[in-house]
């Protein structure tokens, strides 16, 4: 082999190549050439004219989601957005107030880690009263709130595309088809989210970025994006099983330092040291320990936590419901019935990914992806108020599901038909209840959405390590997709 024909640094997951990049196909002892996929397939011709219709159309209904979302929340007596609950936070960091005390105008409380506040505060908004400061107009913070928001959804969609299927020809139908579908399957909590003004893009953002830096080999970084995650929101401490199961050490150690910067240096160059382990240490007083235990401190009980606070579609919601079916009479105490229930699914849940994880777990990166997909939708299913926006942390397994078919069919633009059809029965199935009416709050109560999305889990992690018919077919063209990547 001579100096130009030398391989390059593989990457590796539990020791084992993600892939194996080469500047020459078959250059590799014990690998056969494979012609070159031509250009001129179905995947990889340029969209089509109703393939651009269809695009346009997305966009235009972006463009006019947003607008209605910023008259909801920024143009109504009432504003109809959680964003402000942010930003009053954000206020109370310049302002040095207890961000956990100030409410917004809905007299909401502010329920996140403080690093996120203070990375707000050029959105903060103070309150009417303190008309000494000087702040963005709230309808420009929404404004801005809202691209950043649809700009984190294409960074997760084109991240996770470009993790599993890397040799698609840019700006082709197989292309956008592999970064826009997963979208559209979970344009339901998508939509909900961005007309909510919540985080969850964010969210799936900073996993997508994990994921990313995962296959390129950048596990140190890959652990600092899981830090990040964790960083804005309490429950994706879970995802920390990630690195663990793979035993990825260097990631662990990228979790470590993230967490160390986020958590500890970010805050102490605002409050100080003490304070910051205060700040650290309130919402797990005031917002995780009240939510997964009776007692403590229940201030926020009747705007998030309580039986009858908001449509949560956790296992405890949807055994709450069955209990007491009549939503008037039902009481705000949770049954503890309800609680074992669902703190005995979610430990069984989060059991059987790990074990899958340990068991069957490959290099592949739709494998890769898959899994983690399936650790998301256990942390959103696991947390004992699992908001209807958080369909939106989805994503990351129907883009596995949905990638890892196209990934095996190098010519074409969709995924097999099993998996089509399952991501399209999931996509309906949980968008159906977050419509508006009685019947729509039973499909919600009765655990109609959770039913159907812990069976895309199950899908998911009997996908794992499986060899399907259309990549055994077609496993000349995919090595020489994956080698030319």
């Amino acid at each position: 082999m001579t100096k130009t024909e030398r391989p390059r640094r593989t990457t590796l997951v539990r020791d084992r190549p993600l892939a194996v990049p080469v500047p020459h196909v078959g250059s590799l002892p014990g690998m056969v050439a494979s012609p070159p996929i031509p250009l001129s397939t179905a995947g990889n011709r340029p969209l089509s004219r109703l393939d651009k219709v269809g695009l346009s159309l997305f966009i235009l209904v972006l463009f006019a989601f947003g607008v209605i979302t910023e008259i909801r929340s920024a143009f109504q007596v009432t504003r109809r957005t959680d964003f402000g609950v942010y930003v009053r936070a954000a206020w109370a960091v310049t302002a040095g107030k207890d961000l956990y005390t100030v409410t917004d105008d809905h007299g909401w409380h502010y329920c996140y880690p403080p690093t996120f506040a203070i990375l707000l505060v050029p959105l903060a908004e103070p309150y009417q009263f303190d008309t000494q400061t000087k702040h963005l107009p709230f309808a420009v913070s929404v404004a801005i709130w809202y691209v950043l928001s649809v700009g984190c959804a294409a960074f997760a969609a084109n991240a996770l595309a470009s993790g599993v299927v890397p040799g698609a020809v840019r700006w082709s139908r197989r292309w956008w088809y592999a970064r826009l579908v997963p979208v559209y399957v979970c344009i339901g909590g998508v939509g909900f989210t961005l007309g909510r003004g919540q985080v969850n893009l964010l969210l799936i953002a900073l996993v997508a970025g994990a994921f990313a830096a995962t296959v390129r080999g950048r596990r140190v970084a890959s652990g600092a994006w899981l830090a990040g995650a964790a960083a804005l929101k309490m429950i994706p401490a879970l995802l920390v099983l990630f690195p663990l199961v793979r035993r990825d050490w260097r990631a662990l150690i990228g979790v470590a330092l993230g967490g160390f910067v986020l958590l500890g240096v970010i805050p102490a160059t605002v409050w100080g040291i003490p304070k910051t382990i205060e700040m650290n240490r309130k919402p797990v007083e005031v917002v995780l320990l009240p939510a997964v235990a009776s007692g403590g401190d229940q201030t926020r009980a009747i705007e998030l936590h309580g039986a009858k606070s908001t449509d949560s579609q956790s296992v405890r919601a949807v055994v709450q419901a069955w209990i007491y079916p009549d939503r008037k009479t039902r009481p705000h105490e949770i049954d503890p019935i309800a609680s074992q229930i669902h703190w005995s699914v979610s430990g069984l849940l989060v059991l059987i990914t790990v074990v899958v994880g340990l068991r069957r777990l490959t290099p592949d990166p739709a494998d890769q992806l898959i899994f983690l997909g399936c650790l998301c939708t256990v942390m959103m299913l696991l947390t004992p108020v699992s908001h209807m926006h958080y369909y939106a942390m989805v994503l990351p397994l129907v883009s596995g599901l949905w990638l890892r078919g196209v990934a095996r069919r190098p010519n074409g633009v969709s995924a097999d038909a099993l998996t089509t059809v399952v991501l399209i029965v999931w996509g309906i199935a949980t968008a159906t209840p977050l419509f508006a009416g009685p019947t729509f709050d039973r499909l919600r109560e009765c655990g109609f959405g959770t039913a159907f999305t812990i069976a895309l889990w199950a899908f998911g992690l009997r996908t794992i390590g499986r060899e399907s018919t259309t990549a055994a077919s077609a496993k000349p063209e995919l090595n020489a997709v994956r080698l030319a990547a």
